[in-house]
């Protein structure tokens, strides 16, 4: 999926969407020739706890919590993710984050998606990337 998918469903379409307090096993792959990816995954810190191909083994300094982890060509990294409260907030009953690579040329080809955690009402959502802040005019300028 790519961001533009994204923003042609209006935003609607995620790549995962786990309840809060949900623990799962994520699969990312790196099927690419000749790259390499710094995936970062918001909201939450993971374990990454297996690779297949490329390096083949996790290393220690992998083995404590993070929220990048580097994906070499021809990569599977298995992580473990557990979905917390969105922000810590109990009146935050869901919302929306970001999977990207953090190689800015690949932010800026579309190499972003978004998951979703809790409940989200896509009509109404009022942190919709696009309708929650639109524009203002600088009053100071």
């Amino acid at each position: 999926m790519t961001w533009k998918q994204v923003e042609g469903g209006d935003f609607t379409k995620v790549l995962a969407s786990p309840a809060i307090g949900d623990v799962e096993i994520w699969e990312i792959s790196n099927h690419a020739e000749g790259w390499n990816h710094p995936v970062h995954i918001h909201l939450t810190d993971f374990r990454i706890f297996k690779r297949v191909g490329g390096a083949g083994r996790v290393f220690p300094f992998e083995e404590g919590p993070k929220d990048v982890m580097y994906l070499g060509e021809g990569e599977t990294v298995h992580v473990l993710v557990k979905f917390t409260e969105p922000g810590g907030d109990p009146q935050v009953k869901g919302g929306r984050y970001m999977v990207h690579c953090h190689n800015f040329v690949h932010e800026d080809h579309d190499m972003m998606g978004q998951f979703s955690v809790g409940s989200v009402d896509f009509g109404t959502d009022p942190h919709h990337p696009i309708r929650a802040a639109p524009p203002r005019p600088d009053l100071t300028a």
